[in-house]
C-alpha cells in the first residue's frame, strides 16, 4: 500500500476531460503523466466520470509501464454516468440520486463502479478510493459508507475518503460525515490554495481530530499562480474558470506581488509557494493543483509546471508569520455562495445544495461555526429570507413576513353588518369608513400566510355581507412586510410593528397608497440611493418620535395589478398630520425626481379593529 504523496497529478490536468486552459489532447496528456513519473510524483488521481471512463483508461495506458507498487493510485467513484441522464454544466447525477435507485442498490452500484474503474485502468486495486462530489445522502448514509467499508474488506482499495464539490462548501456536510464515519474515512480532499483559505480551513481541526489527512485541490486557484493569465484576459465560457466571478483575476493580481516577495525569498516559484502555504495547513498532507496551459506564445509550458510540483516537496517552507501573513492577505471569508447545506437554500434538496438541518446546525456549534456568520455570502441570490442587523455578530434572518390587503367598498348602507360579520369572522382586520365616499368602506386583512386571502377571506367576502357591496378595484392593494438588513429587531419589524400600527386604537385614522418608483433608481449608486432615501426615514422619524403618525411600510412587487412596488400605510389619531407628512415629502428629491407613479389614496378612519395579539 502508498499513501498520497506530497505532490500529486490529477488527470483532469491539461484541459482534455475538464475544461481548464488549452486542450492539449489525449496523447500529451499520456507524455504528461509519464513525465510526473519521470519527475519524481508518485502519486496519480482520476475520477470514473471524467470522460464517463476515458480518463481512467488514459491514465491505466500511462501507468501501464510502470510497476504497480511504484505509485500510488487514487480513483472517484459517485456521479452514475452508466444509468443516469447528463445535466448541462451540472453534469451525471450522483448514484444516490432517488430517481436512479434506492438505498438496498447503492453496494451493488458501487461494486459495480469501482470494477469497472479498475478494469479501465488495468490493475486490481486503489491505494485511495473517494466518494467523489456526494448529495447529502452520501455524507450522511450509513449504507453507503458501510458498502465502502465492503469494498476495502474485499481488496478493491487500501484506504477509503470523500471528495466534495465540485463548487465550494460543504462544510458541514464533510465535519458531520467525519463524526458519522471518520472510523472508515483516512482522507478528504477540499478547495484551499492562499486566495481561498475559506470555507475549506474550517474543516481542517475536525479532520485532524478524527485523523482524516487532507489532500488539497485548486492550490493553483483557476492558474493564477502557475502565471499567464493577466488583468483583462478573458475566458471563454467552455473554460471552468468562466464561472468564476467577474473581476477575479484582477482581484488576485492586486494582491500577488506580496506572495511573489515571499515565494523569492525562500527560492520558490509561485506554485511552489501555493503548495507550500497548503502544506503548513493543519491535516494537509498531499496538494494536487490543476496543470493547464493558458493560451499565447508567452504561457508557461505545462511540462515546467509539472516540474515545479515534483521538486515541491525538496523546497524549503514558509515561516509561522509568513503563514500567517498569506492568510491575512488572501481572507475571502463570505466571497462567494456556498455549495452543500446552506442556511441561505431553502429549496428542495438537489445534488449539491440542500437546506440546512438542525443537526447540521449542531456540529456547527460543536466547532464553533456560524452558518450565517461562517458561512454567509451576503450576495446570494437563493436567500430569500428577511434580514436584520447582526447580533453577536450573526446576522438575524426570517423566513417570516406578514401580508395585509386592502379591498375598498362602495354602496355599503349597513355598517354595523359588516362590523359584526367581521368581528365573528376570525380575521385579523380592521374596517375603516371611507372619508370620499359616504357609503364607503375598506377591509384590511392581516395575515403570515397569504393561501387566507384565497381562502378564508375570499369565502367570507362572497358569503357575507360584503358580497352586497360594490367593489372598488382602483383602491385594492397588498403588500408584505420586509427587511433592509438594519433592523435592529428583525421579527418585531416584520410582525410586530405592523400589527401595532394597523390595531392601534388610538390611531384610528389612516392613508393607503401604493407607489413605485422609476426604474433609473434602481441603478444609481448605493450611496446616491441611500441619500435619497434619507429624506423620507428623516421626516418619517421626525413624525413618529413626535408621536404624530406611524407607518406601515410594504413591499408589493409582481403582487399589485399596476406593478406598484410599495404599499405605505399612514396612521394617526389625527386626519392632518398625515396629509401634512404627504405634503413634506412631496419636497424630497425621491418623490419629486424619482417617483413614477404614486397613488391613488385611499382615506379612512377605522370602525372596528381586530383586539392586537400579545
Amino acid at each position: 500500500m502508498m499513501k498520497p504523496g506530497t505532490s500529486a497529478f490529477g488527470i483532469w490536468s491539461a484541459g482534455h476531460f475538464m475544461h481548464f486552459g488549452s486542450d492539449l489532447g489525449a496523447e500529451r496528456l499520456e507524455q504528461l503523466v509519464g513525465k510526473a513519473f519521470d519527475a519524481g510524483i508518485r502519486t496519480f488521481m482520476t475520477a470514473d466520470t471524467y470522460g464517463q471512463g476515458e480518463a481512467d483508461a488514459l491514465l491505466g495506458r500511462a501507468l501501464s509501464a510502470f510497476d504497480r507498487d511504484s505509485y500510488c493510485l487514487v480513483g472517484a467513484v459517485g456521479h452514475d454516468f452508466y444509468t443516469g441522464t447528463r445535466q448541462a454544466e451540472k453534469g451525471f447525477p450522483r448514484f444516490t440520486d432517488p430517481d436512479l435507485r434506492d438505498s438496498d442498490e447503492y453496494g451493488a452500484y458501487l461494486e459495480m463502479a469501482v470494477e469497472k474503474c479498475l478494469e479501465r485502468l488495468g490493475t486490481d486495486r486503489f491505494d485511495l478510493l473517494l466518494l467523489h462530489n456526494p448529495d447529502s445522502t452520501g455524507y450522511q448514509s450509513d449504507v453507503v459508507w458501510t458498502s465502502l467499508d465492503g469494498l476495502k474488506q474485499s481488496g478493491k482499495t487500501d484506504l477509503l475518503g470523500v471528495a466534495p464539490g465540485p463548487a465550494n462548501g460543504f462544510t458541514l456536510d464533510v465535519i458531520d460525515c467525519f463524526e458519522k464515519h471518520g472510523n472508515l474515512i483516512d482522507w478528504a480532499m477540499i478547495i484551499l490554495n492562499p486566495f481561498e483559505p475559506w470555507p475549506g480551513g474550517l474543516v481542517l481541526d475536525a479532520a485532524a481530530r478524527h485523523d482524516v489527512k487532507v489532500i488539497a485541490r485548486v492550490v493553483d486557484y483557476g492558474g493564477i499562480f502557475h502565471g499567464g493569465l493577466e488583468p483583462g484576459a478573458r475566458l471563454p465560457r467552455t473554460d471552468h474558470r468562466a464561472f468564476r466571478p467577474e473581476g477575479w483575476i484582477e482581484a488576485a493580481h492586486a494582491k500577488l506581488p506580496r506572495f511573489k516577495e515571499i515565494a523569492d525569498n525562500r527560492g520558490l516559484t509561485l506554485l511552489q509557494f501555493a503548495c507550500k502555504w497548503d502544506l503548513a495547513q493543519t491535516a494537509v498532507e498531499s496538494v494536487v493543483p490543476t496543470l493547464l496551459q493558458e493560451a499565447g506564445p508567452d504561457a508557461k509550458p505545462i511540462e515546467n509546471q509539472v516540474v515545479e510540483l515534483a521538486e515541491v516537496d525538496q523546497k524549503e517552507g514558509l515561516t509561522t508569520e509568513e503563514i500567517e501573513e498569506v492568510r491575512s492577505i488572501g481572507d475571502n471569508k463570505n466571497s462567494m455562495s456556498l455549495k452543500g447545506a446552506s442556511t441561505q437554500y431553502l429549496g428542495k434538496p438537489v445534488g449539491d445544495q440542500w437546506p440546512m438541518t438542525s443537526e447540521l446546525s449542531e456540529v456547527g456549534q460543536r466547532w464553533g461555526i456560524e452558518p450565517d456568520r461562517d458561512l454567509f455570502y451576503p450576495a446570494d441570490l437563493r436567500d430569500i429570507r428577511e434580514k436584520g442587523a447582526p447580533r453577536m455578530g450573526v446576522l438575524q434572518t426570517s423566513r417570516r413576513r406578514l401580508y395585509l390587503q386592502l379591498q375598498a367598498f362602495g354602496e355599503c348602507s349597513d355598517t354595523a353588518a359588516l362590523v359584526k360579520a367581521t368581528r365573528n369572522s376570525g380575521l385579523e382586520s380592521v374596517i375603516y369608513a371611507d372619508v370620499n365616499d359616504p357609503f364607503g368602506v375598506a377591509l384590511l386583512t392581516i395575515t403570515e400566510d397569504p393561501e387566507i386571502f384565497v381562502t378564508k377571506a375570499r369565502d367570507f367576502i362572497v358569503n357575507g355581507p360584503f358580497a352586497e357591496l360594490k367593489q372598488k378595484p382602483d383602491l385594492t392593494m397588498i403588500g408584505r412586510s420586509y427587511s433592509s438588513g438594519r433592523e435592529a429587531n428583525l421579527e418585531d419589524w416584520l410582525l410586530g410593528k405592523p400589527r401595532r400600527n394597523a390595531l392601534n386604537p388610538d390611531l384610528p385614522w389612516a392613508i393607503w397608497y401604493p407607489l413605485r418608483r422609476k426604474s433609473g433608481f434602481g441603478i444609481l449608486p448605493p450611496a446616491e440611493q441611500g441619500k435619497i432615501l434619507m429624506e423620507h426615514a428623516t421626516i418619517g422619524r421626525a413624525y413618529g418620535s413626535a408621536g404624530y403618525a406611524q407607518d406601515i411600510r410594504l413591499a408589493c412587487y409582481g403582487l399589485d395589478r399596476d406593478d406598484n412596488e410599495f404599499v405605505i400605510g399612514l396612521v394617526s389619531a389625527d386626519l392632518y398630520p398625515l396629509s401634512k407628512i404627504v405634503q413634506e415629502m412631496r419636497k424630497t428629491q425621491q418623490t419629486a425626481k424619482h417617483m413614477a407613479s404614486l397613488g391613488p389614496f385611499f382615506v379612512g378612519k377605522t370602525m372596528w379593529q381586530s383586539p392586537l395579539k400579545r
